[in-house]
């Protein structure tokens, strides 16, 4: 396997910018799981728990 040696600041900043693991990944030059395997490496929400955990707020509050 192919070591790229991502920090948890580019899987941060990744995680923010976009809107989708799929988006995140393609601009990392890695697979989706990949991207989402980093994300619990260094415990940081994807962008698809962001949106879900984002409409569970919005419903609670309504």
């Amino acid at each position: 396997m192919l070591q790229r040696g991502f920090t948890k600041a580019d899987i941060e900043r990744a995680a923010r910018m976009y809107h989708q693991a799929t988006d995140a990944s393609r601009a990392l030059g890695i697979t989706p799981r990949s991207f989402s395997r980093l994300c619990r490496k260094f415990g940081i929400e994807t962008p698809s728990s962001r949106k879900q955990r984002r409409r569970a707020d919005s419903v609670h509050s309504a």
